[in-house]
């Protein structure tokens, strides 16, 4: 839900905050886990007292962010798997731990 502000003659948006109960089922995680994130500044978020606000479009942007990265980890793992000097290095590590 966005609200218009007319201020000298612009149109601006605001996206209103959201609390941690009403914005934790946006990334399907408990509002106490989502407000340690906060705290570790994993996700953004503002705290106003004893209270943490979030914009669920802010939280939506995070959350795409770390699939792409987990996704860019995830192919260099694969492109490491077709690298044959890999195996020969785990080969070599192998050995040296069954000879100790």
């Amino acid at each position: 839900m966005e609200i218009s502000e007319t201020q000298n003659g612009k149109t601006t948006a605001f996206e209103p905050l959201v609390d941690s109960r009403t914005a934790a089922p946006t990334l399907g995680v408990h509002y106490k886990t989502l407000e340690r994130m906060a705290r570790k500044g994993e996700v953004p978020a503002l705290k106003i007292g004893r209270s943490w606000s979030f914009r669920l479009s802010l939280l939506s942007n995070c959350c795409d962010r770390k699939m792409l990265a987990n996704l860019k980890y995830r192919a260099g793992e694969e492109s490491e798997k077709e690298n044959p000097a890999n195996d020969q290095r785990r080969t070599h590590f192998k050995q040296e731990v069954s000879a100790a």
